[in-house]
């Protein structure tokens, strides 16, 4: 995850689980990405994807993916694509 800032390319496929939670295999990336001392720009060189996975039947339908896409554009990350959420 620390190399995260020199990766010119990254692709993130993830789902949303119960009400609205980033599943617990994200937990630790989601921790290093809310880092106080990360710096806005420390992405600036990242062209980023992101892709969710959840069901529109609940009212928090993609949310750790919605997030998780507005978390990196706030570091700077370009989007690759726009973020798809899939049902």
């Amino acid at each position: 995850v620390v190399r995260l800032p020199h990766e010119p390319v990254l692709v993130c496929v993830c789902a949303t689980a119960g009400q609205g939670d980033p599943p617990d295999n994200m937990r630790g990336f989601w921790r290093f990405l809310l880092r106080r001392d990360l710096p806005q720009g420390a992405l600036q060189h990242t062209r980023a994807a992101v892709f969710g996975l959840g069901d529109s039947s609940y009212p928090k339908f993609n949310v750790a993916a919605r997030r998780l896409a507005a978390r990196l554009a706030q570091l700077g990350a370009r989007a690759l694509c726009a973020p798809g959420y899939g049902d």
